[in-house]
């Protein structure tokens, strides 16, 4: 069974932000505080990968929100179906798993630009103002 079936389609179960968050966050990008990075289709096949991902992989992730406190990012977490935040919120989520890569192969293949801090691999939602990473 691919995971489409199983989890009944790529975008439609992703959450989503309720509409005060989504105009917080136009505005943001509105008033240049926020640059975007990766769009809704590219967060869905990232997280169709990981889903997908061979149990040995047991990829693992942690996430900062734009709407969160500066020195404030998730626990590592391995629930990508119901866990993940709404991507449009993700200023960047990072990845570990058990081969660098053969996630390296899955970030390639998708397209998905990503930067390395501090060994890991950081996947960028959005950047700020005189925030450029070194990407991938």
């Amino acid at each position: 069974m691919t995971v489409e079936h199983q989890y009944g389609g790529k975008h439609k179960n992703m959450p989503r932000l309720n509409q005060a968050d989504m105009k917080r966050l136009a505005a943001m990008i509105q008033r240049g505080e926020l640059f975007p990075v990766l769009n809704h289709t590219k967060w869905a096949e990232l997280r169709n990968e990981m889903l997908a991902a061979p149990p040995l992989e047991h990829p693992r992730f942690r996430a900062r929100s734009v709407f969160a406190a500066a020195d404030f990012c998730s626990d590592w977490d391995s629930e990508f179906y119901y866990h993940l935040h709404p991507v449009e919120e993700l200023e960047w989520l990072e990845l570990r798993t058990a081969s660098a890569a053969w996630l390296r192969e899955a970030l390639r293949r998708h397209s998905i630009p990503y930067s390395l801090e501090d060994g890991i691999v950081r996947i960028w939602g959005y950047t700020r103002p005189g925030l450029q990473p070194k990407w991938i």
